[in-house]
């Protein structure tokens, strides 16, 4: 591949082999969103046509599905350039819109309205907490958060926590298949590709750095979260599931969580709610430090 050359119908599948260059670009440039993450990249894109390659020394990911390239990972491109871009991948029949471009770039992208739509995308905004708050769970607002612990805890004596191995998998996948049977808000087809997606990230947890807490009541799985550190100071959950029959289970795994990582990390990032408004509305409930927001960039300029 001419790295210096953008050609999208050169670009490559994520693949084990391409994961040390991947970290090396996510280590270097410390994003915020969750579209920027290891575990991520690796384990959503065989699923959702997402392919990769190399140019102007800027780490590129384009998802064919949706024909969305991913905002560049490396140093900052100026607008002109962003639309240089656009116009080669229009030139080879794809559309040349952006997504989950940062903010701090939008705000300094004064030529952007030139040549683009600047589209505030609000379903894919992460949220974000502070890793002691979640631990800690103090103030009124988290109160009844805080009171749930306590139930589970009454409830449930005995229950024990343990760090995922990859013994684990199997009791991981099943109980998240109960957890997604039980699940009336989201598509089935939803709820089939988040398994899929779970069950590449178990199989290759060394490989791209997931790690994981289980909580388990009489020898049976009750709870997991699933997580991997993106940042120096921050680590992305990417699946949190349990058992419903457990009251106040969904509660105590998010706690132990952030207890577990409370002294590694200043800052959970809990990824987004992509427009289901119970999601939405849990995620919410959590008082997050703040939601990151993402923008898109639809190309309007004529090729």
């Amino acid at each position: 591949m001419i790295k210096n050359e953008l050609r999208l119908k050169d670009f490559r599948p994520v693949e084990p082999c391409n994961i040390e260059l991947i970290r090396s670009y996510v280590k270097k440039y410390q994003f915020w969103t969750c579209d920027y993450n290891v575990a991520n990249l690796f384990s959503w894109s065989a699923f959702m046509n997402v392919r990769w390659g190399m140019y102007k020394e800027r780490l590129l990911f384009y998802n064919y599905n949706s024909q969305f390239m991913l905002y560049p990972l490396g140093e900052p491109f100026p607008v002109s350039e962003l639309h240089s871009m656009s116009k080669m991948m229009e030139n080879e029949g794809f559309k040349g819109n952006f997504i989950s471009v940062p903010e701090d770039y939008i705000e300094k992208g004064l030529s952007l309205q030139d040549n683009f739509e600047v589209v505030y995308d609000r379903c894919n905004s992460d949220y974000l907490y502070l890793t002691e708050k979640l631990a800690e769970l103090k103030g009124k607002k988290l109160h009844k958060k805080k009171n749930l612990v306590s139930q589970f805890r009454r409830n449930y004596p005995g229950y024990k926590v343990e760090v995922f191995k990859y013994e684990h998998i199997k009791s991981c996948l099943d109980l998240a298949d109960k957890w997604s049977s039980d699940q009336s808000d989201v598509p089935d087809e939803g709820k089939e590709l988040e398994l899929k997606v779970m069950e590449r990230a178990l199989n290759n947890c060394d490989l791209i750095g997931l790690e994981g807490l289980l909580i388990f009541h009489g020898g049976k799985l009750i709870a997991f979260s699933l997580f991997s550190v993106q940042r120096d100071d921050m680590a992305t959950v990417h699946f949190e599931k349990f058992d419903y029959d457990y009251k106040g289970s969904s509660q105590a795994i998010n706690h132990e969580t952030a207890l577990y990582l409370k002294n590694r990390l200043k800052y959970l990032n809990r990824e987004q709610d992509v427009g289901l408004e119970g999601l939405r509305k849990a995620k919410m409930s959590y008082e997050p430090l703040k939601l990151i927001p993402t923008y898109q960039l639809i190309h309007t300029c004529p090729k």
